[in-house]
């Protein structure tokens, strides 16, 4: 059974963990470990995740299975399309599933989180950026009715790739 909780300070080196174990499921294969390592030393950080945590107007929800932390996702305000979407955004930074929780419905119950604290909130919109050869993470949102609106450069360590930037009305 899948508990949705709020993370704590205390969760941060586990939530580290599923971030670095999911990511480097998922793009391992298309990025060289130079640039994982890279972007991980950078993004990832012990410090990095802390940082995340304190920053205002941000929230991350963790999944549980029993005892187990399975996946994640963060909220947070940031001012990249502020400019193409109006002051009222709100970003879901990350949704993170372990490979081995996937097939779970634990991507769809954050999903209802991240949503319901959006509305809660009342922001107009939600945006993501997903990666423009991820395929299955595109299906995914495309299912719950994010659509592309623009797109931006992603640097992987020194490989500059390209996210798709999705939205989703919300109020």
């Amino acid at each position: 059974m899948i508990e949705i909780k709020e993370a704590t300070f205390q969760d941060l080196p586990d939530l580290r963990a599923v971030a670095i174990s999911s990511y480097a499921d998922t793009f391992a294969e298309f990025n060289t470990p130079a640039n994982m390592q890279a972007f991980f030393n950078e993004a990832y950080s012990a410090t990095a995740f802390e940082r995340e945590f304190k920053e205002p107007n941000s929230q991350t929800y963790l999944a549980w299975d029993l005892n187990k932390l399975v996946g994640f996702v963060r909220l947070r305000e940031c001012d990249e399309v502020k400019t193409m979407l109006g002051p009222n955004t709100v970003e879901l930074q990350r949704l993170y599933v372990l490979s081995s929780a996937q097939g779970k419905r634990v991507g769809k119950r954050l999903m209802e989180t991240a949503l319901s604290w959006a509305l809660e909130k009342k922001y107009e919109w939600i945006w993501l950026g997903v990666w423009e050869r991820n395929f299955k993470a595109q299906k995914f949102y495309e299912k719950w009715g994010f659509e592309k609106f623009s797109e931006h450069n992603f640097w992987m360590g020194d490989d500059p790739q390209i996210d798709w930037l999705l939205k989703k009305k919300v109020l």
